[in-house]
């Protein structure tokens, strides 16, 4: 049979003619009427989550850095409870992850790493991961960060270096319960004392950038072992010596605090509630307030219902060991959003743990500050809270050491009893001692200079002293105390720093502002937060001619981007005429560094 020559148009017709008609079988054979809804695809996860902790959940942020060139990083916040999520959609892997943040009033800066097979999947940063990708670079982590170069991050050299070092910490790890088949790189756990999470409390990482070598304490005894990250031969096993017994007196530590809290979860108690005062040391004691004061305070504030404490960290092993009677640890309040960092000292009365405070006479802390003033004027060093509550232990003046200050340390004088003491300059003259600076305020600007000189968690001694009421003799002044204090972050550098680092205000205006001093009332301060910043503290001033005024403070939770300012009519009479007015807001960034944006009145 001769066949028709079929043209290109009529072949195309036909192939669509039979695959419709294959279509239309396929269909057919699904059964039903017809309506049968199709199947559903999941779409592949483009997310890595995990957890980011160091004895305690990372208060910060996670960075993750993927192998495009040029690198693409994202950067997500750290929930309160270590959790983080990042979509690395449009990245490609290998890729490292950085934790930056703060754990008991110490930064941190840990990595981890993952593969694209990892995407969808958990990947924990821990110091136990950051030591992973470490050996497996031969180089501190954060240098292999820097590099961008992630070739060497495969599935086979992560699962060799996390076994290595699993065989090392085996005993701790068998010690709280974890066994053999933990993945420290991607086994999912909870910042709750338990499980992994206990491990991490009992276990320090310190890195020594120059030698490339890394310490691991057992800090329950204090036993160490060395890994060279450029050697591949370490094999020493840590000990877990006492570790099961001390954390259980940890978790019986957690219940004090967990029973402070309940008393707290709706109201506030009575300073004299029974159930209240059992929790502290009858000679408690911190920064100069007694167990009495201590109670008074902070049963007088409705901001302190619903207070809870999420992160408890011990600073050093409870001793004696075996059978622990005192030890110290740093805890994080968590006031409604509001986060602070403290230190107290803990003892075991009559076999019950209870809170003795940090003992010290008076406060003593440092931290660091950035300012906007003046629309674009920035400067950024440290500050010195230093206070003598009620004027109770004759504290003169004290005088503060440590890098990036002079050699002999900056004076600060107690020139107004319970208040902050004021940065000095020269010899201590008492009154007449000169200021540092004009409007007399405890910060010390820093040039980059200086800047550069102070590590990330570095100490400063802090003395204080009694001038023994012969303000002229230095001789015979009395020294009353010694204390450090540690500053997690080293203050910004004037590169790190633009008018994008600050909360923006963008209500009142100045004007409006001034109108309200004199007329006082409620005024809506409005603002718009960095990425990654928090609120802090919304502060208010207005002072006379003769340098008298009144002032009022709101703590912020982190999310704000507006307060609410209440005060009276300014009075003449008692201050004489209005001279200046202005709003101080303050911010944190992940290492809980304070950026203030000063915002004045017209004149």
């Amino acid at each position: 049979m001769i066949h028709a020559q079929l043209s290109p148009a009529a072949i195309v017709r036909r192939v669509l003619a039979l695959l419709a008609l294959a279509v239309a079988t396929m269909l057919a054979g699904c059964g039903g009427d017809g309506d049968a809804a199709p199947a559903t695809v999941t779409p592949a996860s483009t997310t890595i989550s995990g957890t980011a902790a160091a004895g305690a959940p990372i208060i910060g942020t996670v960075t993750i850095k993927d192998s495009s060139s040029p690198a693409k990083t994202k950067t997500a916040t750290i929930s309160a409870d270590g959790k983080y999520t990042v979509d690395v959609a449009g990245m490609t892997g290998p890729f490292m992850m950085r934790a930056d943040g703060t754990v008991g009033g110490r930064s941190y800066s840990i990595y981890s790493a993952a593969t694209a097979a990892d995407v969808g999947g958990t990947i924990n940063v821990t110091p136990l991961t950051d030591l992973i990708v470490a050996n497996i670079a031969g180089q501190i982590a954060s240098n292999f960060f820097a590099s961008g170069n992630f070739s060497t991050l495969t599935a086979t050299a992560l699962a060799t270096e996390t076994a290595s070092l699993q065989r090392r910490l085996q005993q701790v790890l068998t010690a709280v319960g974890v066994g053999g088949s933990i993945d420290l790189l991607r086994s999912s756990f909870n910042a709750n004392h338990s499980g992994l999470d206990a491990a991490l409390d009992v276990l320090r990482v310190e890195v020594d950038p120059i030698t490339a070598k890394a310490t691991i304490t057992n800090i329950i005894d204090n036993q160490q072992i060395i890994d060279d990250l450029a050697s591949r031969s370490d094999s020493t096993v840590l000990t877990a010596t006492n570790v099961t017994s001390s954390l259980t007196e940890l978790q019986l530590i957690q219940g004090v605090f967990d029973g402070f809290s309940r008393l707290f979860a709706t109201s506030v108690p009575a300073y004299n509630n029974a159930t209240l005062v059992s929790f502290f040391a009858s000679d408690f004691l911190d920064d100069g307030q007694d167990r009495t004061s201590f109670l008074s305070e902070i049963t007088s504030s409705q901001q302190n219902i619903g207070v809870r404490f999420d992160t408890i960290t011990l600073l050093g092993p409870l001793v004696p060991a075996g059978a622990p009677t005192a030890g110290t640890l740093s805890f994080v309040v968590n006031q409604q959003g509001r986060i602070e960092t403290h230190v107290f000292q803990i003892k075991k009365v009559a076999g019950v743990w209870v809170m003795a405070g940090n003992q010290h006479i008076a406060r003593a802390e440092g931290m660091t500050f950035a300012r906007l003033q003046n629309v674009n004027q920035i400067d950024s060093g440290l500050l010195f809270e230093i206070k003598d509550v009620g004027g109770a232990r004759g504290i003169d003046y004290a005088i503060v050491k440590g890098p990036g200050l002079p050699a002999g340390g900056i004076l600060f004088v107690n020139f107004t009893s319970n208040s902050s003491f004021t940065a000095g300059t020269g010899t201590y003259a008492g009154s007449n001692t000169l200021r540092l600076r004009q409007d007399g305020a405890n910060q010390i600007p820093l040039g980059d200079t200086a800047i550069g000189t102070i590590p990330d968690n570095a100490t400063y001694t802090v003395e204080l002293w009694d001038d023994n009421n012969t303000i002229s003799n230095l001789a015979d002044d009395v020294l009353k105390a010694t204390y450090t204090t540690v500053v997690a972050k080293r203050p910004q550098l004037s590169t790190e720093l633009s008018l994008a680092s600050f909360a923006a205000i963008t209500a009142p205006t100045a004007q409006q502002l001034t109108a309200f001093a004199l007329a006082g009332g409620t005024k809506l301060v409005s603002w718009t937060l960095p990425a990654g910043a928090r609120s802090s503290e919304l502060h208010y001033f207005r002072s006379s001619v003769n340098f008298t005024g009144d002032n009022t403070s709101i703590d912020l939770a982190p999310t704000a981007t507006s307060g609410n300012l209440v005060m009276t009519a300014w009075n003449t009479g008692s201050f004489g005429t209005l001279q200046a007015n202005g709003i101080n807001l303050t911010i944190e960034d992940s290492f809980g560094r304070k950026l203030t944006t000063i915002f004045n009145g017209t004149p």
